[in-house]
């Protein structure tokens, strides 16, 4: 039997240009993401499924390219990669093992479409679970979640603004990230994102979350930056030199 043809995203050309999309821009993101949004409830089964599976890499990509913009060196996947953790196996979105130090980084990407107040306090969970597991085995790991949620939802036909709901999750959510060292809590990340986005306009919200929460995507970025120079940066130097030492 021949493999069944993906779905098809003609109806969605800025998630399918996003595929071909190495290093797209959070911009480009939420342009698609939005696009995908406004257009969801009329859209098949099966384009719905690869839509979402596509935007969710590409947020992956975004952070990722951000990152190694900040750190050259960088060798982050961007490909789900499977990470036995302390608890059970996870896949991270975006990672960097290395043979030094084992799991350097590890990204968990949580796009929420539908069902907007139940589907947060459930990637919350998710996120927080994703910390502890590998923490506990990686206690130096840089792990950082990204949520993606729309301003608003639609209830039986009608269009709810998720305003309420974003703002009670970042109170929550600013108290999960700021892991600054290896000795904290093993469920705080080093980085949380939420990147509220209005799918009528196709962009960011300037509101939410609050600059100075650490949770807007720029805030994210210098987290994960600075916790990943401060635990790894000359690691590689300095064990050259000790190795240097030790053969004199």
């Amino acid at each position: 039997m021949a493999p069944k043809a993906p779905a098809s995203l003609a109806q969605v050309p800025l998630t399918q240009k996003l595929l071909a999309n190495s290093s797209p821009t959070l911009d480009a993101y939420v342009a698609a993401v939005s696009e995908y949004y406004r257009r969801s409830r009329s859209l098949a089964a099966g384009t719905k499924k690869r839509s979402q599976l596509v935007l969710g890499a590409a947020l992956g990509r975004a952070a990722a390219t951000e990152l190694r913009r900040r750190l050259p060196r960088l060798t982050a996947r961007t490909t789900e990669t499977a990470v036995a953790g302390a608890l059970r196996v996870v896949k991270a979105d975006v990672s960097e093992f290395h043979k030094l130090d084992g799991l350097r980084l590890a990204i968990e990407v949580k796009p929420i479409n539908l069902a907007v107040g139940r589907a947060i306090w459930n990637r919350f969970g998710d996120i927080r679970t994703f910390a502890v597991n590998l923490h506990i085995k990686f206690p130096f790991a840089v792990v950082g979640g990204i949520l993606a949620i729309p301003t608003f939802e639609w209830k039986e036909g009608r269009e709810l603004t998720t305003d309420h709901l974003i703002r009670r999750a970042t109170e929550r959510l600013a108290r999960s990230a700021g892991r600054r060292n290896e000795g904290d809590p093993p469920h705080l990340l080093e980085g949380v994102a939420v990147v509220a986005y209005d799918p009528h306009s196709g962009a960011i919200s300037d509101e939410l979350p609050a600059q100075g929460t650490g949770l807007r995507w720029e805030e994210f970025i210098d987290a994960m930056v600075a916790a990943y120079v401060a635990r790894f940066e000359g690691v590689e130097e300095a064990v050259k030199a000790a190795l240097t030492e030790d053969g004199d």
